[in-house]
């Protein structure tokens, strides 16, 4: 459905990896099923030393960042995501999680920034403006996640999702206590 939407506004589809990088990724992918993390290892960083385009870059990076995470080498992961945003600077889904792996080594600061990034370059997907509300929230940015709630009843959202929102909302227009 999205496909046909980007085609019926003449949008051209965005460059695919190129093939040396996807089979990379791939054969890290099978290592990686098979419990051999250093073949993936390997594997995941030819693809980033192969990776000479935007796309390619980003992938490769991309999906060796999630398999870092799984490895727990979060550091090396938010390097990696860095270098994936840094190559397609519209990525949400690599800003998002950057802003998930920033919060998480309390780097708030730059996690709001991630975030707000991954908002800029999806504007209608909820996760980052879920994410970066409670953000704020935790901070005592009560204002900024007032606000950021009330953007996303604006999106489309599933009946749960709507329902957690307007409680935080309520919640948030109670008087501090």
């Amino acid at each position: 459905m999205l496909l046909l939407a980007l085609g019926a506004c003449g949008h051209a589809r965005p460059p695919e990896p190129s093939a040396v990088v996807r089979s990379e990724v791939a054969r890290a992918e099978q290592a990686e099923k098979a419990r051999q993390h250093d073949v993936a290892r390997t594997h995941y960083q030819r693809a980033v030393a192969e990776a000479k385009d935007s796309p390619s870059i980003a992938f490769a990076r991309r999906e060796y960042a999630e398999t870092l995470i799984s490895w727990g080498e979060v550091a090396e992961a938010i390097a990696q995501l860095e270098g994936a945003v840094a190559a397609q600077p519209n990525d949400a889904a690599a800003w998002h999680d950057l802003g998930i792996l920033r919060h998480n080594q309390g780097d708030d600061l730059r996690a709001v920034d991630a975030l707000e990034h991954a908002r800029k370059a999806s504007p209608k997907d909820p996760r980052p403006r879920v994410a970066l509300a409670a953000l704020r929230w935790k901070r005592g940015d009560r204002a900024g996640a007032t606000a950021e709630y009330r953007e996303l009843l604006e999106l489309d959202l599933p009946d749960r999702l709507r329902e957690k929102v307007k409680w935080a909302l309520a919640e948030l227009a109670k008087p501090r206590r």
